[in-house]
């Protein structure tokens, strides 16, 4: 729950990897045409589990990961997070859905 949360949040807010998650909402819309038409949800709204699906099973076990070993940093989680996530450089901002969630779990 936690994860896909936090996965909603940083697609709700255009955050982190929104370049890979806009190839695969156009892939999903090239593949079903009925997401590209105006009704009462966007394509956005409707396609946002499964454009957000891979980060989510990413972020998944590396949170339960967490939890097991609470002496490993909130900076450290997020590098570590960061490179299973496949990003190079991963540098949220103390307001970040992820950044905000391992300040209140490691006090």
């Amino acid at each position: 729950m936690t994860a896909r949360a936090i996965t909603t949040r940083w697609y709700d807010q255009q955050q982190h990897l929104t370049e890979r998650r806009n190839h695969r909402l156009n892939q999903l819309i090239v593949l079903n045409m009925h997401l590209d038409r105006m009704g009462n949800a966007s394509a956005v709204l409707l396609a946002r589990d499964l454009v957000i699906y891979p980060e989510t099973t990413v972020l998944t076990p590396a949170l339960a990961a967490l939890l097991r070993c609470r002496t490993q940093r909130p900076r450290e989680a997020l590098t570590t997070i960061g490179h299973r996530l496949g990003l190079s450089r991963f540098a949220p901002t103390t307001s970040d859905a992820l950044a905000a969630h391992l300040t209140r779990t490691r006090r």
